[in-house]
């Protein structure tokens, strides 16, 4: 809302007075001008030296100076002012622009609250800072509490209808629905009714890392291929979500300790033949090579999954086949 001329409006002169230069009329009537403005100074200064301070009309204008008609609280002081200076049509218009930015502003807060509440925090303080229409922000609440709506009453009819295939022992029903696939369809099935099923309904399902696209048909589940649809045998094992994916553990590079290598250097006196492989097929002084098989057997014996010995770890390393067991142990 624009800022007016109050003192103007109440008082029928204006508070600014034009240029006397910038008027129309001749030089005469220009002087006559310059020389009332004056002599209207003058008098406010005899006021001020006088003691008398402005008058009612220059106190109403520096009063109104510091509202900001934008906010409800300066507009209830304007509507005061109107009416103790008998402004009463002014001052019920002013009311009325009291209580239409009060609605708004209760309008404002209860759509950015519920905008909260939905999980729609960036659109909510688009309400508050008035960047985002208050039409449009109402129609993003109205969508998200249908399809909020929507999600409660299917995820109730998904539950009931996950707990009837358990019941009946159908675990193609159970992985249909964990895939996300249409519950009318999966009815039609648990429920002996072919009249619930929904034409066309797919969903992706999983025999181990393979995606299926798959369908039921006359109650019987069928996977997409490249010759059309063909039903899925009883025996295949189905899954309604992806195989997760397993990560390859990086092997670490681990500095061997004084320790680690007290500890091979004993093994490897106990088990002659593995220094002995390496001092005849790698080549080089002993020193170095049971320094460099200690070094790859520990790599080895770290990264191991599952755990392995330090002797399998030097075995490994030196690529010599483990001892059989006397006793035919595995």
């Amino acid at each position: 809302m624009a800022r007016q001329d109050i003192a103007g409006l109440l008082t029928g002169m204006p508070s600014s007075r034009p240029d006397p230069m910038a008027m129309g009329g001749n030089s005469a009537q220009q002087r006559l001008a310059f020389g009332a403005q004056r002599a209207q100074g003058m008098q406010r200064g005899l006021r001020s030296a006088m003691g008398q301070g402005p008058t009612p009309a220059e106190q109403l204008q520096m009063a109104m100076a510091s509202l900001d008609l934008s906010k409800p609280e300066d507009l209830r002081k304007l509507a005061g002012i109107q009416q103790a200076t008998g402004d009463l049509a002014g001052a019920a218009k002013t009311a009325a622009a009291v209580r239409e930015l009060g609605v708004e502003s209760d309008t404002r807060n209860a759509l950015a609250e519920a905008l909260d509440k939905l999980g729609r925090p960036q659109e909510a303080e688009q309400v508050r800072n008035k960047t985002l229409d208050l039409q449009l922000a109402q129609r993003i609440v109205l969508d998200e509490q249908k399809l909020a709506k929507e999600k409660a009453v299917d995820d109730q009819q998904r539950d009931a209808l996950m707990r009837l295939a358990v019941s009946q022992n159908n675990p193609r029903a159970v992985e249909w629905l964990k895939s996300n696939g249409d519950v009318s369809t999966i009815a039609s099935v648990l429920l002996k009714d072919p009249t619930l099923a929904k034409a066309e309904a797919f969903t992706t399902m999983y025999e181990g890392d393979e995606a299926l696209r798959v369908g039921i048909i006359n109650g019987v589940l069928h996977k997409a291929t490249d010759k059309g649809w063909e039903v899925i045998p009883d025996d295949v094992k189905l899954s309604g979500t992806a195989p997760a994916k397993v990560t390859p553990r990086k092997p670490t590079s681990v500095a061997v300790t004084k320790e680690d290598r007290r500890v091979y250097s004993a093994v490897l006196e106990e088990n002659e033949d593995i220094e002995a492989t390496i001092s005849s097929t790698w080549g080089g002084t002993d020193a170095d090579l049971k320094t460099i098989l200690i070094d790859k057997a520990h790599q080895i014996w770290k990264n191991a999954d599952p755990q392995i010995t330090r002797e399998a770890a030097l075995r490994k390393a030196a690529e010599i086949e483990e001892p059989s067991d006397p006793f035919g142990n595995a």
